[in-house]
């Protein structure tokens, strides 16, 4: 049953505690929470698909302070069109934005964005966010209130009784899936949508970048040409024939349309999928019908990646930074549960309840993040180009395995020089 707030926190209890009006962090001063907002509007850059939680935290924020949110909604592709005006000098006082080192170098956040690092409400993220995510030349410039994007395979209980944890397992699933049940897909990709196709290349890639191939990549000591990357590719490449025969115009819709009926046995998605069938089919039967496993090509390890943070730039502005830093400590506090409970989350921050809808699959993707050795974050220093376009590419046979890692490999290079890296 989803929890609800029983009443409105007021303003000194939400900011107790405050003291100095400036305290240091990261070897600079950041503005200490202010406690009368009363007549303050902070203005927070956002996308159009922004979850509802974050919406219930801005209501519940201004409810509990006084205080008033302007959201200023930046259309897709949200990333380039947030840059585009952060390039002419334009600060909002807080932003929900991307949290891998790519982004944030573009930030320049040394200069633009307050560092984090050292305050409560960091050293609150769970799942190693506090060191993975918003994270530039080891300081923290983001809060996290949402767990890392984990890659699975999702698979249908009473179709694969036994989940594949390698790729070898996975083709002899696809096999005995045929065998067994005709009229079903074994795998299902959305080409048409191109995005879904990163998934599996990814996971099958992740024990090659756990044993040493990411750091390599990210300091110019080994190429995306690598055989590991290639491998992955031909691994694909090979699983054609158990994929859905619309594989090159399937969509994200059907797969999880096809997928929940029972007409798709596994499928290579994140976590974030798990609202789309919390939605159709509920929790329970969530639980009944469907699981989650981690998969690479050797062995069960799971790849994830860090989602959206909150983001402070520096405003110049004293009692508008002064009120940025209260809605911080808010959102990882007295705010924080309702976030949770409305987007059915596990919380990404500690001290908190994991809400009853959350699936269970959904929770075993979470827990390999908290177990040792079961999952690996994948966390590049520089951009690899339009991957999906790169995969569509391969799935309609205009290029081979090898020409996509070569074009990975051109668009990396072409970043890491853009960007500066030492090495490139």
């Amino acid at each position: 049953m989803k929890r609800t707030i029983l009443g409105l926190l007021t303003a000194a209890l939400v900011l107790a505690g405050c003291g100095n009006p400036m305290t240091k962090t990261g070897g600079q001063t950041f503005p200490q929470a202010a406690t009368d907002l009363n007549g303050v509007t902070l203005t927070v850059w956002q996308s159009n698909t922004l979850q509802a939680g974050y919406k219930t935290l801005f209501a519940d924020f201004e409810k509990a302070t006084g205080a008033k949110i302007r959201p200023e909604i930046f259309p897709d592709p949200y990333e380039s069109n947030l840059l585009t005006k952060w390039a002419t000098g334009t600060r909002p006082d807080l932003m929900i934005f991307q949290s891998t080192a790519s982004f944030m170098r573009r930030l320049d956040p040394a200069k633009n964005l307050y560092d984090l690092t050292g305050q409560d409400f960091v050293a609150k993220q769970r799942f190693g966010l506090a060191k993975t995510a918003a994270v530039l030349d080891g300081k923290n410039y983001g809060l996290s209130l949402e767990p890392p994007s984990v890659f699975g395979l999702w698979y249908n209980k009473q179709l694969v009784p036994k989940p594949p944890t390698n790729l070898a397992e996975l083709v002899n699933a696809c096999k005995t899936i045929k065998q067994q049940h005709p009229g079903v897909t074994p795998l299902y990709d959305a080409g048409g949508d191109q995005w879904t196709t990163q998934i599996l290349p990814f996971m099958l890639w992740t024990d090659a970048m756990k044993a040493g191939l990411q750091d390599k990549l990210n300091d110019n000591q080994a190429q995306w040409t690598n055989p590991a990357i290639v491998d992955a590719l031909k691994a694909y490449k090979s699983l054609e024939p158990c994929f859905n025969s619309n594989l090159k115009t399937g969509t994200y819709a059907e797969q999880q349309e096809k997928f929940a009926a029972g007409q798709v046995a596994m499928i290579p998605q994140g976590t974030w999928i798990s609202s789309d069938f919390v939605k159709s089919i509920g929790v329970t039967a969530m639980n009944e019908k469907l699981g989650w496993q981690a998969l690479s090509t050797t062995s069960p390890t799971a790849a994830y990646s860090t989602t959206f943070s909150i983001q402070m730039p520096r405003t110049g502005n004293e009692k508008q930074e002064q009120a940025a830093a209260a809605f911080l400590k808010f959102a990882a506090g007295a705010g924080y549960q309702h976030f949770v409970d409305v987007q059915k989350q596990a919380p990404a921050l500690t001290g908190f309840t994991t809400p009853t809808e959350v699936p269970a699959a959904t929770q075993a993707a979470y827990a390999a993040l908290e177990s040792d050795g079961t999952s690996y974050p994948q966390l590049f220093a520089a951009d690899f180009g339009p991957f999906p376009t790169f995969m569509s590419k391969l799935i309609n046979g205009s290029s081979t395995p090898e020409q996509v890692a070569a074009d990975l490999q051109a668009a990396w290079a072409k970043s890491a020089k853009t960007a500066g890296l030492t090495g490139f």
